[in-house]
């Protein structure tokens, strides 16, 4: 009878990760520090297949989706310069992709108009508590976790078959349904779970697209291929960035011929010099204001 219980187990577990199984999270963040009234809050998706999991905001999700059709739709009427603007982006404008079952991590996310594949190769040393309650109708136990240059406090159920989480936490013997930083100003909470057949969503490489011979240019996005970095990599590019936000425009804009046109803040401006001084200055004010990351390690 046990065998038969176990075997009835197994496939169950293999007909969950077949049918994928989407856990959702509440996540609340504050992004400055100095603002602790001023609290954010985006739905975050885990995607469970059988070979992994992407965790990623569902705004951006949409709004990515919206986006790539307005594109294509200007790209059919023959447009060759494309602006888009988001009146109202997401917070969250990373994803975290775990490949089972090793779970080899990479964090994909942006710096200016860089896009980085970042690997994480580093073990997740939990420290189990006895202290146990309910979530929803889920039995939970706690957990906590020096990750990323923060204290971590975890709550997981056995009561469903993945050893993942939020973000790029994993390796408890349970789902994580709650978790949160000693300073509680990231905070991710169950918000409940489904299943779906297949959810997949096709990301551009590059921000230049050829059409009928001709190349048009999407404004206003970060883009290119993903640079493929390691952490220690990473760090470096980000110090880089954090001392001269607009290294790269700058470049560009030396090149013999361009000739570019932005808006910042509702003024349009088409001087190198007034671009350049401009685009620093809202760029290192943005830097400033985001100043409580959700890996500070990463953002020294």
């Amino acid at each position: 009878m046990k065998k038969i219980f176990l075997l009835m187990m197994s496939f169950l577990n293999l007909f969950i990760f077949a049918q994928g199984t989407r856990i959702m999270y509440e996540y609340k963040f504050i992004s400055n520090i100095e603002k602790k009234d001023s609290m954010d809050t985006e739905l975050m998706y885990l995607d469970i297949k059988k070979d992994g999991s992407k965790f990623y905001s569902r705004k951006k999700f949409v709004s990515d989706s919206i986006k790539e059709a307005y594109v294509q739709k200007q790209l059919s009427m023959g447009s060759t310069n494309i602006n888009y603007n988001d009146n109202n982006p997401s917070k969250v404008p990373f994803s975290v992709v775990k490949q089972y079952p090793d779970f080899k991590i990479n964090l994909h996310t942006s710096m200016g108009q860089n896009r980085f594949d970042v690997s994480d190769f580093k073990k997740m040393d939990w420290k189990i508590l006895p202290e146990k309650k309910t979530i929803d109708k889920f039995d939970v136990q706690k957990a906590s976790l020096d990750f990323g240059g923060r204290i971590w406090t975890a709550w997981f159920s056995q009561d469903f078959p993945f050893q993942d989480g939020p973000y790029k936490f994993h390796g408890l013997p349970g789902l994580v349904l709650e978790m949160e930083d000693s300073t509680r100003t990231h905070v991710f909470k169950f918000a409940g779970s489904k299943k779906f057949d297949e959810v997949e969503k096709i990301e551009k490489t590059d921000n230049d697209t050829t059409v009928g011979g001709r190349t048009v240019r999407i404004g206003s996005l970060a883009g290119g291929k993903e640079l493929e970095v390691t952490e220690d990599q990473f760090i470096k590019q980000w110090k880089d960035y954090k001392n001269d936000p607009v290294k790269d425009m700058r470049q560009m804009i030396s090149r013999p011929g361009v000739k570019m046109r932005v808006n910042i803040n509702g003024k349009e401006m088409t001087d190198p010099a007034e671009m350049l001084r401009n685009m620093e200055k809202f760029q290192k004010d943005q830097i400033k204001q985001d100043n409580n990351k959700i890996e500070p390690a990463l953002y020294p």
